[in-house]
């Protein structure tokens, strides 16, 4: 009893530092997680009026300006009054704020020759803005991708150039010996745009047309956000995320965004940033009416907030504030291809064409059947202050082989994309779900359930578990796709519940485990009440008449009618006894309650198997959160950590066979997972990885890696077929386990010799010869008779002779060779080998046909003629 309770102890204390650990864990990620805001830890040093007034001051800046008010060109000598620089009293617009803004006629000149590129100039016309018409993608919002190289700008700029308490006072500006974030060192790497514009009426401006003239490709504006997420590709530098806030004109197809911080205010100075005077008077009045009814909510706000409406940083702060390099964007969608908009050009079709697949999108009708144009654009990224440039890599100046710029999908596109691949990954669910419910059926006792490997069955389990709370996740807050993610979470639960199932039945069934979780039977003490099973009355005398002969001289007295005993099917005799005395029945069923015990009471205990797998699941479930949190942390890594990181978790995911395989060969089972079980669970497993590996359209945009993908397959059917060797071969067939590694075991295929048979190894075996005639010379006929012969012969030649022997299961012959005496063992070939594994021998001397003794073991694992206990496969 001290023992168990000690026991009892060790598992709750488990239980509560693994309840500690979790709550631990919540508690960092609500007080300390980064978002939008500062941390509830942080201390803000800005009040909500400080900042307020701050950006009420900017806004009326930004309303009183007029173009050419900025133009910060360097100072010429000689040069009257008019050309001189000029500057806006803006934070980060200033003269001695230190930002490289000599650089801005480059920058727009850059940007004028990305649209000539992109909307060649019509004929005659010797302005880049290129009319009003419609020639590409009215609504930008969506998905792009693609590489970048960097170029710097003319003045070098380095953080002891700034002075920025003097920029941004009453910031807490981190040390000045600690380096600024999102500052790009490397020479090319990749980007990823997701694009958002909101189309309700507020945020559009459409200037009227005068004297009935076409309209300027600036007349009309809305507002756009985006989240870029830049990557270097050349230095082990981590991936950054900011957010962009902007204006898009449609019918120009350009954006222009730029990042707003306490050093830049970057939205209340973006109408100066643009190339032309169209483009800023569009964008001012767009901008005055916005910025103000943002303005206008905060004011009218009960609860002060402190937050910036336009901050750039996803992650969020803690402990201060760093300073990070500010971005000015400038994005041009490139026109449709004439395939979409016939062949009768821009000018005569497009409008139609284009307003047609955007609605088509937006409200599908399934009137168009055609495959979709991509989303393209060209980028041109400008740091005022870091002072460099980064240009996306395409054509004139690159290749087409080296990239295309910014390629991606529309929102609606991609979300389609992700509904349907959550279907075909609910349908791979299905499928395990049915293979699940097939295994369970082909490992029905516990014989069975103790071939499978706890720890292959762990892996995959754990693998589904991780996908339920991923899908989870996304079907709580996607509000599109929301079907999706809730069928493929369902597909998922079922499948990881089976699963538990599953696995808890085969920890149960292990015979070492079931051992330590069982305690052993205690004395309590003594007690005066003693249990005792009342004697079963005495049998009635049988009467004699005349029809029955009568007892013999050497009869007993009547005996009282035994009671049957029955034994489980699998032959599991100490487990049903353990199972139920813990009940409360006899050890034997059928006997009663318990036996009298005159002085003491047996107490014995034995837990629930739900309690007992309990603390497995919880564990399972840090495991699951561990790894989620590690995944996503990996967003941030350098491109090669994130690979090394990723490829190694499938390697290990992909290594689930390995435990099964080390079972295997521990118990010299050939038999475990059935078939289908094995082949099905390794295609379904493959499949979600095939997607993001070798599809380069994938709704992540992962990059493909066919190398790695093939490693992968030939590494699972690498296990496979070791599993098919051990089934048909040998379990420990080319493993060199050292002498006690692994238990002693009974081969049940083992190689005859006319020795064994002498000395009586094996019971019933017959020379081929003179066995009876009903079963060999005439039961099979002349041609039979001489094939048989003819494989006698072969034997001899190879030192073996044929035996014969009958299974007591079946009932019919089997033929088996035997090694002569004197003679080596032969090198068995394959066919030799599947004539060996087609019979076995048990260790009481007994033969049968391998499929009738195995199928016998799926229900006793008794011997059928002798009744002797035999050793599990």
């Amino acid at each position: 009893m001290p023992e168990q309770e000690q026991d009892e102890q060790q598992r709750r204390q488990q239980s509560d530092r693994g309840q500690m650990l979790l709550l631990v864990l919540i508690f960092y990620l609500t007080f300390f997680s980064e978002s939008d805001a500062p941390a509830l830890m942080s201390t803000p040093y800005l009040t909500a009026s400080e900042r307020l007034g701050r950006q009420r001051a900017a806004h009326g800046i930004l309303n009183s300006t007029n173009w050419g008010d900025f133009s910060p060109h360097a100072h010429k000598e000689g040069a009257p009054p008019w050309q001189e620089p000029k500057y806006l009293n803006l934070t980060g617009f200033r003269e001695n704020d230190g930002l490289a803004w000599e650089d801005l006629d480059y920058f727009k000149d850059r940007c004028r020759q990305w649209s000539k590129h992109a909307y060649p100039p019509q004929e005659g016309g010797n302005e880049w803005a290129h009319g009003s018409a419609k020639r590409t993608w009215q609504n930008a919002t969506g998905t792009v991708q693609g590489k970048w190289i960097r170029r710097q700008g003319s003045a070098a700029k380095y953080r002891d150039n700034f002075n920025l308490t003097a920029v941004a006072p009453g910031v807490n500006w981190m040390g000045d010996d600690v380096d600024w974030g999102w500052n790009v060192t490397g020479s090319h790497g990749t980007v990823v745009l997701r694009l958002e514009e909101d189309d309700t009426p507020d945020s559009w401006y459409r200037e009227t047309p005068k004297d009935e003239k076409e309209s300027h490709t600036a007349g009309v504006a809305r507002e756009i956000s985006a989240v870029a997420t830049f990557q270097e590709e050349e230095t082990s530098a981590a991936s950054f995320v900011m957010q962009l806030y902007g204006v898009h004109w449609p019918l120009q197809g350009s954006m222009i965004l730029t990042t707003t911080s306490e050093k830049f205010a970057g939205i209340f100075g973006l109408p100066h940033l643009t190339p032309h005077a169209k483009f800023f008077e569009t964008s001012q009045r767009l901008l005055n009416h916005t910025v103000d009814e943002t303005l206008r909510e905060r004011e009218r706000s009960r609860l002060p907030d402190i937050s910036n409406p336009w901050n750039p940083v996803i992650e969020g702060d803690f402990g201060g504030t760093l300073p990070r390099c500010e971005y000015i964007l400038y994005l041009q969608l490139h026109a449709l291809d004439h395939h979409y908009t016939h062949h009768k050009g821009f000018m005569d079709s497009s409008h139609s064409i284009i307003d047609d697949l955007e609605r088509e999108l937006r409200y599908p009708t399934g009137a168009r059947n055609t495959k979709l144009p991509e989303l393209q654009m060209s980028l041109v990224a400008w740091s005022p202050d870091c002072s460099y440039y980064l240009e996306s890599k395409g054509p004139p100046l690159f290749p087409p082989a080296d990239g295309q710029h910014l390629v991606g999908v529309k929102e609606e596109v991609l979300l389609s994309r992700v509904n349907y691949s959550l279907l075909v990954f609910a349908f791979v669910y299905a499928v395990q779900v049915i293979l699940l419910k097939g295994q369970i059926k082909e490992s029905p006792t516990p014989s069975t359930l103790n071939r499978l490997s706890f720890w292959s069955m762990s892996m995959m389990l754990l693998a589904d578990g991780l996908v339920f709370s991923a899908s989870s996740a996304w079907s709580v807050s996607a509000s599109d796709g929301f079907h999706s993610a809730l069928l493929l979470t369902f597909v998922s639960f079922m499948s990881s519940a089976i699963g538990a199932g599953l696995l808890a039945s085969i920890r149960g069934s292990e015979p070492e485990r079931r051992a330590r979780d069982t305690p052993p039977a205690t004395n309590t003490g003594t007690t005066n009440t003693t249990t005792t099973t009342p004697a079963p009355p005495p049998a009635p005398a049988v009467p004699q008449t005349s029809d029955t002969l009568p007892s013999p001289v050497t009869a007993g007295p009547p005996r009282a009618p035994s009671l049957p005993i029955i034994v489980p099917s699998d032959q599991d005799i100490d487990a049903e006894i353990a199972e139920n005395v813990a009940v409360g029945a006899g050890a034997v069923p059928g006997l009663g309650t318990t036996t009298t015990a005159p002085a003491t009471t047996t107490t014995l205990t034995n837990r629930p198997q739900t309690a007992q797998f309990a603390p497995v699941i919880f564990y399972f479930f840090l495991l699951i959160l561990a790894i989620m949190v590690l995944t996503i942390l990996s967003l941030s890594w350098p491109p090669r950590a994130r690979s090394i990181y990723i490829n190694t978790i499938s390697f290990l995911y992909f290594s689930l066979w390995l435990p099964q395989i080390w079972r295997n060969a521990r118990r010299n089972s050939r038999r475990s997972f059935s078939w289908n079980f094995l082949t099905g669970q390794s295609l379904c497993r493959l499949a979600p990885f095939a997607y993001f590996y070798l599809y380069d359209k994938n709704f992540l945009f992962v990059s493909t890696d066919y190398a790695t993908f093939s490693i992968l397959v030939a590494w699972v059917w690498a296990q496979l077929l070791t599993l098919i060797l051990q089934n048909f071969w040998e379990p420990r067939l080319g493993i060199p386990f050292p002498r006690g590694w692994m238990p002693e075991v009974w081969d049940y295929h083992r190689i005859l010799r006319q020795d064994d048979i002498e000395s009586g190894v094996v019971v019933g075996l017959e020379f081929l010869e003179s066995a009876s005639s009903s079963s060999t010379a005439e039961g099979h006929g002349h041609d039979h008779r001489g094939e048989l012969r003819e494989r006698a012969k072969e034997l001899r030649q190879r030192g073996m002779t044929l035996r014969n022997v009958d299974c007591a299961i079946c009932r019919e012959e089997m033929l088996v060779p035997v090694v002569m005496t004197g003679k080596p063992d032969p090198s068995w070939s394959m066919a030799d080998m599947l004539e060996r594994k087609s019979y076995m021998i048990t260790p009481c001397r007994h033969m049968f046909h391998t499929k009738c003794l195995e199928q016998w073991f799926r229900k006793r694992l008794v011997c059928p003629i002798c009744r002797e206990d035999l050793q599990p496969l």
